[in-house]
């Protein structure tokens, strides 16, 4: 009786393990494909580590149901830090983007460094098609004129030495309402 008890013990553990193993992956994959809204209309798929078949459709399958979830126009996949880019991961990058194409988005590829371009063109991949940019802010400058958003900077609220977080205003500077902003002034 008692190693009854024992086996039942052992396997109503593992099959506790078992669903603990189940439920952090899904969590690592969740987190492995982080599909972010970074503004109306423009998600951002971050993609960091190695890419291979399975890991490569639960990203394109997250980033579609995104798209549609929030009817974003344009797409911007960051490959800054993948790893290595060989045949097999511009094939699945080349299907995430035509899928989503597919879906109504622009895609965008960006993070490209001067040895994944060199490697893309030795491959012989053709990304004739499809616009891309070195760096995220340059995607997202791009983004924004794409759908009609300007981005400025501000000469008066920027945030400089001395400036309160969130306050956009210095220590004895005029503000808005004509009062000056509380700390040093400088009455020479």
């Amino acid at each position: 009786m008692t190693q009854e008890r024992a086996r039942a013990t052992a396997q109503s553990g593992a099959e506790g393990l078992a669903e603990t193993q189940r439920e952090q992956r899904a969590a690592l994959r969740e987190i492995g494909t982080p599909v972010i809204q970074v503004w109306e209309g423009i998600l951002a798929l971050p993609i960091v580590g190695a890419l291979d078949t399975a890991r490569s459709q639960e990203m394109t399958e997250t980033l579609l149901q995104r798209i549609v979830e929030t009817a974003s126009d344009v797409v911007i996949l960051d490959i800054t830090a993948v790893p290595v880019i060989d045949t097999a991961v511009a094939k699945h990058l080349l299907e995430t983007v035509a899928a989503a194409r597919l879906l109504g988005a622009e895609v965008m590829i960006v993070g490209l460094t001067t040895r994944t371009a060199m490697t893309l063109v030795h491959l012989g991949v053709d990304l004739g098609g499809i616009t891309t940019r070195t760096t995220l802010a340059k995607g997202l400058e791009l983004a924004f004129a794409r759908l009609g958003f300007e981005v400025t900077r501000r000469t008066s609220g920027a945030l400089r030495a001395g400036t309160a977080l969130g306050s956009g205003e210095s220590a004895g500077r005029p503000r808005a309402d004509g009062h000056e902003a509380a700390g040093a002034r400088d009455d020479g």
